[in-house]
């Protein structure tokens, strides 16, 4: 037989037996660790650590043999390769050939008895793990158990020490009231003492405090029919008082509304209040924008309630192109005299959304020179009316009847007009008063007024806002439509 062949198998067969030893501790050491600790957790804990230990020597011994089997396959190549080389050689040696193949065939079997103990050594190995696993999870178990036992066992000490403590503070409590209730004893004797000397000094001044008492009743029954006269002829007095002024005041305004003032003291009145409007706009034209200032003249007109300055649309001087002007900013003031005060607001009143109104504050009553106009409640009192035009500073007295196709406007008799002051003449934005000098309304062309008897408004501008143009833009588009829709006299 050829030697390097004889070596080969020698290691082959070395190392196979080398894989399949098992090297096991002597009995003494195995008795060692068998002994187990009182502590149930330390012995699983030991138990843990064994298992650990024997899954490592077990993977160890896998690699080992793995790396045997490696070392035997390459050996194998190898041979096979010598074979290979020494092939014509070995043709004439059959006896040894067949020796040789016999060889080879109790390799192939121990290779297959190595293979078979790897795999039985693998699924020791899986179960061993498993079984490792489930150790693991029974200690988890036992671990969490042990926790909640401890947090039940820490709630339960707290308890007891908050209970300990209640019943040592209510002890003290106790100790506390005791002590409190021997002082108010001794406080209740000392008070019934002064009771009994209190209740003897009492008897005595409840005996002439109804002495004093029967003397003070005889002096109330005589000063409460007194007091009771007196205020009889007071109330007769006071409500006959009232109710000779009332009608004093009834007749006094009866007799003025029946009296037609006078069309100098209306127009006085008019242009005597102090009240203008000072309205800033940039206005376009040809040459490109300039800032317009314009100065209206209103009638302050209240309804009782509501305090309003009235004008006229036109006397605005806004036109439609100004109103496309992105740019308009659209601002002003209120001047009371030498008051000013900001503009807020626009309203398109209702009635005639030509006609529009700025609120007044009813506390600025006193800083108005003249006594502000009321709406009149009879408006066809008085067959004239007088006119003013605030632009002109003219007025005059004119003759006005009511058109059957337009129930709330005013139709103006202008050849009757009677010209008292100035270059005077009926046209839009002048404004109507009754003979007893309340406010009827606004010429809205030259020959028709609309009559206003109340503030209700269509529209309100709010002036400084973001949407300010959008706001006057929706109003006059209201405004033209209304118009339109009307007669063509009272357009």
């Amino acid at each position: 037989m050829n030697k390097t062949l004889l070596l080969i198998i020698c290691d082959f067969l070395l190392l196979s037996l080398l894989a399949l030893a098992r090297f096991e501790a002597p009995d003494d050491e195995q008795s060692e660790m068998e002994v187990l600790p009182k502590d149930p957790m330390q012995a699983q804990e030991d138990i843990i650590e064994v298992l650990k230990l024997s899954l490592e020597m077990e993977e160890a011994s896998n690699e080992n043999m793995a790396a045997s089997l490696k070392e035997t396959q390459d050996s194998l190549q190898q041979t096979q390769d010598n074979l290979q080389d020494t092939q014509d050689s070995l043709e004439n040696r059959e006896e040894e050939l067949q020796l040789t193949q016999e060889e080879r065939e109790a390799l192939a079997k121990a290779k297959e008895q190595l293979e078979a103990t790897l795999k039985e050594r693998i699924a020791v190995l899986k179960r061993t793990q498993e079984e490792v696993e489930k150790q693991n999870a029974l200690i988890e178990e036992q671990r969490l158990e042990s926790e909640k036992k401890l947090r039940e066992m820490t709630t339960l000490q707290k308890e007891l020490r908050d209970q300990h403590k209640a019943i040592s503070e209510a002890e003290m409590r106790e100790a506390e009231l005791a002590e409190a209730r021997k002082a108010a004893e001794q406080q209740a004797q000392t008070l019934d003492t002064q009771l009994q000397l209190a209740e003897a000094e009492s008897r005595l001044v409840r005996e002439n405090l109804e002495h004093v008492k029967t003397e003070i009743s005889i002096m109330r029954d005589d000063n409460q029919r007194l007091q009771e006269h007196a205020s009889q002829l007071a109330t007769q007095l006071t409500e006959g008082v009232n109710a000779q002024t009332e009608r004093l005041t009834q007749i006094a305004e009866e007799v003025r509304s029946a009296q037609p003032r006078n069309a100098n003291q209306i127009f006085s009145d008019v242009v005597g209040s102090g009240v203008t409007l000072e309205v800033r706009f940039q206005k376009l034209n040809r040459r490109g924008g300039n800032e317009a200032r314009v100065i209206v003249r209103p009638v302050v007109v209240s309804d009782g309630q509501a305090l309003r300055a009235v004008f006229n649309w036109d006397d605005l001087d806004i036109s439609e192109n100004d109103l496309r002007n992105q740019s308009i900013n659209l601002r002003g003031n209120i001047r009371l005299g030498r008051r000013t005060y900001p503009l807020t607001t626009f309203e398109f009143l209702s009635i005639d959304t030509r006609i529009l109104a700025v609120p007044l504050d009813n506390s600025w009553v006193n800083f108005i020179e003249s006594e502000p106009f009321y709406i009149a409640a009879d408006p066809l009192k008085f067959p004239q009316a007088v006119l003013v035009d605030l632009r002109n500073n003219g007025y005059g007295d004119t003759r006005f009847n009511i058109d059957p196709r337009t129930p709330d406007y005013f139709r103006i008799d202008s050849r009757f007009m009677n010209r008292l002051m100035g270059d005077f003449a009926p046209r839009e934005s002048s404004v109507m008063f009754s003979k007893s000098g309340e406010f009827l309304g606004v010429m809205v062309n030259k020959e028709y007024a609309a009559l206003i008897d109340n503030f209700v408004s269509a529209r309100t501008v709010t002036l400084g806002r973001s949407d300010t143009l959008k706001q006057f833009q929706d109003a006059y588009t209201l405004m033209v439509n209304r118009v339109r829709r009307l007669p063509s006299d009272a357009r």
